[in-house]
């Protein structure tokens, strides 16, 4: 065994309830994008498409995946869509974002006559993340162009939040309101053509901390699977508020074990040099694999219940890591990277605070390649 990544449905599906429970039952969108955050898009998806108002990806080919693995459930695409998948898009009955006036629309209204349906669209606004959107101001003017483009239906106003992790957070107040005015003078023209969208701003730490940004539909990526958008609101929602469950963990073995004397180097670049004879092993996994480069000479690895530090430079395919409080490790003993044995536990915001980054880095960088178990 190389690695093998553990995903729990139980905890998908806990989790997706718990998430569904805080907002109502019809405001719940469930965000499957970059391969479902590591955690394998189809599966997940299968999982807890049943507790889903949508499914949102980024890209027209994730939507494509999984309508080709049996999923019926709404999908929203949040990203840019190219002119030229525009027919594939349509045949997935998948949403589109769109923020464009002109061309984009137009292409879009012709891929909607020759699919003979109606384009379903979530019209964006940039409310300061300054990323993709509509300024607030062009709503009105927008909505009046696109009330003019033949198979095109506006079903959501949409933006995004740039810091609604912090629990003292006047911007993301600001947001709310800019997205809020836009929408207020565009509701009569909106009506005026016959569309209701539902409007949504929130994704997982907003709909935690900020109540007042659910609106009509709340859409939860990291905290599907466990996890929290910030420090602030693990502590803002736990102690039993959310009981959210990590559902992935992550497993090896050891593939070498050798006593090294003092002074030896261990790795690329001779970073490690032993303070004295000690035992080490080898893990068949390195940055390749998903452990980040920046885990050299920090963390550690569980092996028989017990820390093992790791140590030297994490190289592309293999590891090293100190066995000193582990006597009874051999060739073969299980390694937990991520995951629970005994008493202790590592967890993903433990590799994200050795590494410097944040937990979504760390999950949606683990390979595609890797085996998964669900269960």
């Amino acid at each position: 065994m190389i690695g093998s990544l553990r995903i729990s449905t139980q905890a998908l599906r806990h989790n997706a309830q718990a998430l569904r429970d805080l907002v109502g039952p019809q405001h719940a969108a469930f965000v499957v994008k970059g391969n479902a955050y590591g955690h394998g898009m189809i599966d997940t998806a299968l999982a807890i498409e049943g507790l889903a108002v949508k499914l949102c990806v980024y890209s027209v080919d994730e939507a494509l995946e999984l309508r080709d693995g049996g999923i019926t459930a709404p999908i929203l695409i949040l990203g840019p869509v190219p002119p030229d998948w525009l027919d594939e898009a349509m045949a997935a009955d998948a949403e589109l974002a769109l923020w464009d006036t002109k061309g984009f629309v137009l292409d879009l209204s012709q891929a909607a006559l020759r699919a003979q349906k109606r384009a379903r669209v979530h019209v964006k606004i940039n409310t300061g993340l300054n990323r993709l959107g509509l300024q607030p101001g062009d709503l009105p003017d927008a909505v009046e162009a696109y009330g003019r483009v033949n198979g095109l239906d506006i079903v959501g106003i949409f933006s995004h939040l740039a810091s609604a992790e912090e629990l003292d957070s006047p911007f993301t107040m600001l947001q709310l309101e800019r997205f809020n005015d836009a929408y207020n003078h565009a509701e009569p023209l909106l009506a005026a053509r016959g569309f209701k969208p539902i409007r949504h701003i929130a994704a997982s730490a907003a709909a935690m901390l900020w109540p007042q940004t659910r609106l009509d539909l709340s859409r939860f990526g990291i905290a599907l699977y466990g996890l929290w958008p910030s420090p602030q609101t693990r502590e803002a929602m736990n102690g039993g508020k959310l009981p959210l469950q990590p559902a992935l963990s992550y497993d090896t073995e050891l593939v070498a074990v050798r006593t090294i004397d003092a002074g030896e180097p261990v790795g690329y670049g001779a970073t490690f040099h032993a303070p004295r004879q000690m035992p080490i092993g080898v893990l068949p996994l390195g940055y390749a694999d998903g452990i980040p480069r920046a885990l050299s000479n920090k963390g550690s690895v569980l092996i028989e219940g017990e820390r093992a530090p790791i140590i030297g430079r994490v190289a592309m395919n293999m590891s090293f890591v100190d066995l000193s409080h582990v006597p009874a490790a051999h060739p073969g003993s299980k390694v937990t990277l991520i995951g629970r044995d005994g008493a202790h536990e590592i967890t993903v915001d433990d590799w994200a605070e050795w590494a410097d980054t944040i937990n979504y880095d760390i999950i949606t960088r683990l390979p595609v390649t890797l085996a998964r178990e669900y269960a």
